[in-house]
């Protein structure tokens, strides 16, 4: 139903703060630096799976909002999807509510609100993905 897990998301005020902690804490190192336009994301590996510290920087957007109700930590996981499309069709027919996607070089993405079920946010990421 969901897919592979590919990476889960951690939402913070301050990403520098939050590599420390994650370093001193759980012995994480290794950081690659992203800068994607209304977030800033510090990228880890544990093994396969992908760690994302994000850090808002557009007041708009879902990351900041999350930060807005006090939240902080656990903000969605995203899995794997061999076909986003009928996913999104899938999903969209159960009336979960999409709150972001689009298209990042060649990988397609949605997010969409599972926080009253789940928690957190469900992601689904298409890589190599082709328009039909």
């Amino acid at each position: 139903m969901f897919g592979e897990i590919h990476h889960i998301g951690f939402v913070n005020e301050n990403v520098e703060e939050a590599v420390k902690k994650f370093k001193s804490l759980f012995g994480i190192e290794k950081f690659i630096w992203v800068e994607m336009g209304v977030v800033k994301v510090a990228r880890s590996m544990i093994g396969k799976l992908q760690i994302d510290l994000i850090e808002p920087q557009d007041s708009e957007s879902i990351f900041h909002t999350f930060l807005e109700k006090e939240n902080v930590g656990l903000h969605h996981i995203g899995y794997l999807v061999e076909n986003i499309d009928e996913k999104i069709k899938e999903w969209d027919s159960k009336g979960l509510k999409q709150v972001l996607g689009g298209i990042i070089s060649t990988a397609k993405f949605v997010y969409f609100d599972t926080t009253d079920i789940l928690g957190h946010i469900i992601e689904f990421l298409h890589l190599n993905y082709k328009e039909p």
